[in-house]
């Protein structure tokens, strides 16, 4: 199923770099790949950035969707789709964003509980820090079947949420 199959993750920031890591080693719920922050709808991908990728690699975008920007995103779908060493590409979409995708997937109402949190806005920082995230998460009865698997908003029209082809 795996082998000889690369994967390459883009996620957004240090907070997704960090949820794709857990998931992906502590949890071993998604497949394996380089993990690199990088944000695909707000920058364009360079050629030089591409060139690190392994022949038959599989790109995994993982992103917001709260801004509404989907310009950028298509035209770096739209280069990846033209690059030779790129033999896929699954979008990932947190609907509306990180935030609200671990809400929606753990008994918690408000996100600064998943990591005791003084306040929401702390949630980001708090999480970087925090040494024990997947037994947190675990403990807020973390339902992986619901991450991840919001619909994307209209203005992603034609942009599938990939999430399934990642999953184990």
């Amino acid at each position: 199923m795996i082998r000889n199959k690369y994967y390459h993750y883009f996620v957004e920031g240090e907070n997704e770099e960090k949820i794709v890591n857990i998931l992906k080693t502590e949890l071993q719920w998604i497949v394996p790949g380089k993990v690199q922050k990088f944000n695909v709808i707000e920058k364009l991908l360079t050629k030089n950035r591409l060139l690190t990728l392994n022949c038959g690699t599989i790109v995994i975008l993982v992103f917001d969707t709260d801004t509404g920007k989907s310009d950028i995103l298509r035209q770096n779908i739209a280069l990846l789709k033209k690059h030779k060493s790129v033999k896929d590409i699954y979008c990932i979409t947190q609907v509306d964003n990180l935030e609200d995708e671990l809400v929606r997937s753990c008994t918690i109402k408000e996100i600064k509980e998943l990591t005791d949190s003084d306040s929401n806005s702390d949630f980001k920082r708090d999480m970087l820090k925090d040494t024990k995230l997947k037994n947190k998460l675990l403990k807020c009865n973390f339902d992986f079947e619901k991450f991840w698997n919001s619909v994307p908003p209209k203005k992603y029209e034609g942009i599938n949420n990939d999430a399934k082809k990642i999953k184990k």
